[in-house]
């Protein structure tokens, strides 16, 4: 069809301007197709249409490599408080309270480390429950880190620099796991839909 100010596309119903010799929205020749292949390509375009928005990869890497550099931290930092142990034993110390204390210690830090790289992979494969398990994982690393600085070591370093510090790493990372869960919730809400 064709106007004395342009030409409507067949397919997509879209204005054009005179000179155009293809739809500028769904590239189709001007005037050269039949009936048999407008139907066929608007249905070509309907199923493109249809397809869900593929969540961006910076989404999901971001948040991956965040909770694969956790793993590798929180682990080492349990085999090294393993070692504290083994050096209390050493040094004779003989309140069971501080073995106790430090073995506590070194056994959630490699929990969490290996919870972590689980949460990582799954994050990877884009699995929602991943996400879910990074967010409560960055809130439990917030009120952690706090807590024991503020009970362990209190005039050591400024609490308010800690409690900032706490929010920027780890808050950091569960604003990636939300932002990443956000986007795979609307990718599947339009695969439902369709």
């Amino acid at each position: 069809m064709t106007a004395a100010t342009g030409w409507v596309c067949k397919v997509c119903w879209k204005w054009n301007r005179p000179e155009d010799v293809h739809c500028f929205k769904c590239k189709t020749a001007r005037g050269v197709i039949d009936d048999a292949e407008v139907e066929a390509k608007r249905k070509a375009l309907e199923a493109k249409a249809a397809l869900p928005d593929p969540v961006p990869d910076i989404v999901v890497a971001v948040p991956v490599v965040i909770f694969r550099g956790y793993a590798r931290v929180w682990l080492r930092g349990g085999i090294g408080l393993l070692a504290l142990l083994a050096l209390e034993a050493f040094a004779a110390i003989s309140d069971p309270i501080w073995f106790a204390l430090t073995g506590g210690f070194a056994a959630g830090l490699m929990v969490c480390g290996l919870l972590a790289g689980e949460v990582a992979d799954g994050m990877r494969n884009r699995e929602v429950w991943a996400f879910l398990v990074g967010i409560a994982l960055s809130v439990v690393a917030v009120i952690g880190s706090i807590t024991a600085f503020s009970v362990f070591a209190p005039d050591l370093v400024n609490m308010n620099a800690v409690r900032w510090g706490s929010l920027l790493v780890f808050g950091g990372a569960g604003v990636a796991a939300v932002v990443g869960l956000v986007m795979l919730l609307r990718a599947g809400l339009r695969d439902a839909a369709s």
